[in-house]
């Protein structure tokens, strides 16, 4: 999938040419797709089938005033084990998202199951009550887990992000001192950029537990899992 910073898929494609080389002009295969149609919104390209390839060129061929652009790929390892595991798309059911406790206002809860990357809203993450907290993710089974992002949030102009958290790990629930411990990571520097870690090793296990050390106002925390089913 190829994002743009404006749904959609290729509408023609051209000859086909072998590249083994960064400054090669060769190219396996030429995709058109449609851009953007402003400055601000994102304009998604799903690519079907999907591209394996090292390298990606894109040409402008139309635009407005200059070619400018902000994209993003998305896609995995050939034979790799790095995909979402259903913080941000809801797949993780709200259910499966705990936590030691939770931040209560007049006007609603900052509940775990905020706890999702890029959430939205006036309520948009996880905050707890007190500064001996921890957030926890219940995949259901047990499961490669390779690398993890963190995001803060901002409320009421207050910008509230981890700065240092520990990741904890288990397959079983209810005794605690099952948890291992693995690795302290460092985290955000603001409410709304994204930290991306990866573990090596990869973790194995079905409880993630994630405990913030240092923090800025408060723990507020925004997540996603990457990994794949160990089958």
């Amino acid at each position: 999938c190829v994002s743009c910073c404006s749904t959609g898929g290729p509408s023609k494609a051209s000859s086909h040419h072998r590249d083994t080389n960064a400054g090669s002009q060769a190219v396996d295969e030429v995709l058109l797709f449609e851009g953007n149609s402003d400055a601000h919104g994102i304009k998604d390209n799903h690519i079907e089938p999907p591209i394996i390839a090292r390298y990606i060129r894109v040409y402008p061929i139309d635009s407005y005033n200059r070619p400018t652009l902000r994209m993003e790929l998305l896609g995995c390892e050939v034979e790799g084990c790095s995909l979402p595991l259903g913080m941000e798309n809801g797949e993780i059911k709200n259910a499966q998202i705990t936590a030691s406790s939770y931040k209560k206002s007049w006007y609603n809860s900052w509940e775990p199951s905020l706890a999702r990357l890029n959430q939205q809203g006036r309520l948009n993450a996880w905050q707890s009550n007190n500064n001996q907290q921890w957030l926890q993710i219940d995949l259901l089974k047990a499961k490669k887990i390779t690398a993890i992002t963190t995001q803060g949030c901002k409320s009421m102009s207050t910008e509230q992000f981890v700065k240092t958290y520990a990741i904890l790990y288990s397959n079983f629930f209810s005794l605690i001192h099952c948890f291992v411990y693995f690795q302290v990571f460092v985290g955000n520097e603001n409410s709304s950029g994204q930290v991306k870690h990866f573990l090596n090793p990869p973790i194995f296990s079905r409880f993630i537990r994630i405990v913030p050390k240092t923090w800025n106002r408060s723990i507020a925390l925004r997540v996603e899992l990457f990994g794949c089913d160990l089958s």
